[in-house]
């Protein structure tokens, strides 16, 4: 996976483009941005060959969410991350586009040349939402949790149990099909018995080989590292690095200060979008 060749001078998606289409949207946006600013910025702080990831965003090519990928990847690198992974429900777009978008602005010098977009997407199952990373097309939805894994597999990718005790997430199927990855941090979990349930998986035996992940599931542009991932032990930083770092387990979750205060405020609440 060598990432995306610019054949062409890059053009953002125009807003007919959007998944979304409730006409409210915006000003939502603009209202749920302003109260994620109040809470403060995620301190992310990283070691001799470590690397900051949020592997787990969207942009306005998921139903629920208008995030430009140059918003995204300005407002990634201002916080301090050296790379994100894009996963748009259903839909490989987002994470090509965003690949695209990234690479132009390394040429015109607006962000570092190690900056990485790793590209995946968030698939319905029959259960609930699984993700895929480190694949370039789409993956076909309504599969059950163990035979959307060997898709994700056959693609080339990594099986990710996104959120598990989420309203949207596999929950105990979770143990069922062989995941690469768990998502064990996630900024769009808030009830607090559902925190303590992901929480959990950290030490179930039965997900001893699957690697511990922390993931904002960002809808929303100031959402970004609300939860992210250390990825650890990494002589020089790319794509096949960061996979195989993952592979092996070398990475930890982390939650930000502004996301345990929101958690805070919001533990009744199941989720927040």
């Amino acid at each position: 996976m060598g990432g995306i060749e610019l054949r062409e001078a890059y053009s953002p998606p125009s807003r007919e483009t959007r998944e979304c289409k409730y006409w409210w949207f915006d000003a939502w946006d603009g209202v749920v941005n302003s109260v994620l600013a109040m809470l403060g910025s995620p301190h992310i702080s990283v070691g001799q060959g470590e690397i900051a990831i949020d592997p787990h965003i969207h942009t306005l090519f998921s139903h629920c969410s208008i995030s430009q990928p140059q918003r995204v990847i300005r407002k990634a690198v201002k916080l301090g991350l050296g790379g994100i992974a894009v996963m748009d429900h259903n839909d490989i777009r987002g994470a090509l586009d965003t690949m695209r978008c990234a690479e132009d602005m390394k040429g015109r010098g607006e962000i570092p040349e190690e900056f990485l977009v790793i590209p995946g997407l968030e698939i319905n199952s029959t259960v609930g939402h699984v993700g895929a990373l480190f694949v370039e097309e789409d993956i076909p939805m309504s599969l059950e949790p163990a035979e959307l894994v060997r898709a994700i597999h056959d693609a080339g990718g990594l099986a990710v149990a996104v959120h598990p005790y989420h309203s949207t997430g596999i929950k105990d199927t979770v143990f069922d099909a062989p995941f690469d990855a768990v998502e064990i941090e996630s900024g769009s979990v808030f009830g607090t018995r559902l925190v303590e349930q992901n929480r959990a998986l950290m030490s179930d035996p039965r997900m001893a080989n699957a690697a511990k992940l922390g993931s904002s599931d960002a809808h929303y542009a100031r959402a970004m590292a609300s939860c992210f991932t250390i990825v650890q032990n990494l002589e020089k930083v790319t794509l096949s690095t960061v996979r195989e770092a993952i592979m092996s387990g070398d990475c930890r979750p982390e939650t930000s200060t502004p996301y345990r205060r929101l958690q805070g405020m919001l533990g009744s609440v199941g989720k927040l979008k």
